[in-house]
This record gives C-alpha cells, structure tokens and sequence, in this order.
C-alpha cells in the first residue's frame, strides 16, 4: 500500500492531485519510508496551494513539474487488474511492463496471454521481472511469451562475481502502453492482490493512471532499468510521441535506485512534509522514519497540522520491519 496525500489548506483540486501524485511517483515501486540521509535544515515558508511548492518541488526534485495530465486511482486488485489488462489489450504500438512480483496463477496468466496477444499481432512488448521477486514464476509461462515476440529479462540475476548485489533490487511496478497511458503504484502481478482486501490473503494496494505528457516521464524510468538490463536503447514515436493535454493536473514522475535518486525521494517527503498547514495524512507499509522526518513530523503538529498515519497491521511479509515500525 503506497497511497500518501496530504492536502494543505483549501487548494485548488488539481494541487491536490498534484501533492497526491507527488508522494507515490517516487519510482523505487515501494517506497519505503525510512532510512538516513543527507540532515537537511527545512523551514515551513509556504504551504502546498502555494506556486512556490510548484517551483520549488519542480527544481529541488528532478525532473521538473508538468502541467495538463489526467490521473484516475484504483483500489485493490478488482479494480486494478481490470482497468491494466484493457490498456495492454488496447495497445497498438508498444508494451513496456516493468515490476518486481510476477507470480504464477490466475492473475499472471492473464497478463501473459494478453501480452502474448499484443506480440502477435505486431506490437512490441517488453517485461522486466525482478530476478528475486519474480521466483514464484513458471518458467513455461516466460517462454509461452518469448515464443509470441514479446521480449522478457529478468533484472540482476545473482552472478558469482558481484555477490554484493543480490539486494539491488527492482521495486518499480510500471506498465506504459503506446507511450501514452502509464500505470504505478503498489501492486505487484500475483493473484494475494486480487479482490478488494476483503481477506487476510487479498493484499490492500493502490495503482494510478496516467495520461497527459508527465507519461513520457514514466516511460524514461521504465527505459533506465530496461538499458541497464539489456543495454539497447528504445526510443522514437512508438515510446516517446509527442504528448497532448490530457487534464489539469501537474504530475512529476521520478525515479530512484541505489546508486541515485534516493536523496529525491526523501527530499520530496520533507519538503511536503514542511509546507502542510492543515493536515497530513500518510499510509505506508514499510514506516521506519528517520529522526528528521519524524521532528518534521512533531514540528508540523506544533503548528497546528493534523497529523494522521496509517501503518500496517497485523499481517506483513516483512516481521523485521514491522517490529521496528512499532519501535
């Protein structure tokens, strides 16, 4: 669950969007909230409705803010899994689907079969899994795709030579079809997210569309895993066209890895954090903050914010981290 708004003041609605989408596009696909960093000395001089956290945001963080896009939530697997598959099935140019759990099962044969559909019929389809999170997966079901022209790489397999990176791992969960319709969030392909979370084996998670020019943003990301895995460059008008207003809504897509971007992530959490005047409202799976997020935190109540956080409950794949959340 990777879902972060946090409203200030009475802002106009697509500033409100525009802070929503800002605290789930960071591209590491789970962003976790925790971790050290750089100390930063932050001071509240504005608030979100504010055009200074327009600029500000779109400088400090990069790449910068853009104007005219649409954004549409899904909840859970009912309406996630939906509204995806008729994406890759509308397709007629490019699929490029990137994300760390691919499993076996209802849910990941449908989308092999679709893709598989797409790469028959011309469309250039290609999938990067995560070596590790991706284990659960038949390997028959990678071949039946290979076999219908799509192409699939798993992202950094252990080697014995760098054993070190066996915890570089791919998080990022994106599908971007035609270089025009984007998807991210939180949920992986694997049927514990189908249905609406209405048991303890459906996992509660969120998953938001895109569409307007922040997608070839989206689709940038997507082509930085994709080259370092392969090493081919995929660009021109099947994955990058030229974009239209699709809405009024500022986005900013961004990325993060261990080598870079990680600062962005943080930044961009503390700079939110800091311009809240009225509330704060935070949901995260992984919540072990840092000592400054949390003073950023005391500081905004101090001033009169409300703050309200959601963390995970009693169920977790992670028990190493939830008892430190607790902490």
């Amino acid at each position: 669950m990777r879902r972060c708004p946090s409203p200030d003041g009475n802002p106009p609605e697509r500033l409100k969007l525009l802070f929503f989408l800002l605290l789930t596009a960071g591209l590491t696909g789970c962003t976790n909230f925790y971790g050290k960093g750089i100390q930063y000395q932050i001071e509240h001089r504005y608030a979100v409705n504010d055009p200074q956290f327009v600029r500000s945001m779109g400088s400090l963080v990069e790449p910068g803010i853009l104007a005219s896009n649409q954004v549409s939530s899904y909840i859970n697997g009912d309406q996630i899994f939906p509204a995806m598959l008729a994406a890759v099935r509308g397709a007629q140019k490019s699929i490029c689907l990137e994300t760390y759990i691919y499993w076996s099962g209802e849910v990941g044969r449908e989308f092999a079969d679709a893709l598989a559909e797409r790469a028959k019929a011309g469309v250039k389809v290609h999938v990067i899994i995560d070596w590790v999170g991706s284990r659960k997966i038949d390997v028959g079901l990678l071949d039946f795709m290979r076999q219908a022209g799509a192409e699939v790489e798993r992202y950094n397999p252990l080697v014995w030579y760098a054993p070190t990176r066996i915890n570089h791992r791919d998080h990022r969960k994106l599908l971007i079809v035609d270089g025009r319709v984007g998807f991210t969030g939180g949920a992986g392909l694997a049927d514990i997210w189908r249905g609406h979370a209405d048991s303890p084996e459906h996992w509660r998670d969120s998953m938001f569309k895109l569409e307007g020019p922040a997608v070839s943003q989206m689709q940038a990301a997507f082509m930085d895993n994709w080259v370092k895995t392969t090493a081919r460059v995929l660009d021109g008008d099947d994955y990058f066209p030229e974009l239209q207003p699709a809405g009024e809504q500022y986005a900013q897509v961004f990325k993060s890895s261990p080598r870079e971007g990680t600062e962005d992530v943080r930044l961009m959490y503390l700079l939110s954090i800091a311009a809240a005047r009225r509330n704060i409202r935070l949901s995260a799976s992984y919540y072990v903050p840092d000592d400054l997020t949390t003073q950023e935190f005391i500081e905004a109540a101090r001033r009169g914010v409300k703050v309200e956080i959601i963390v995970l409950g009693s169920k977790s794949d992670s028990p190493i981290v939830k008892h430190a959340s607790r902490r």
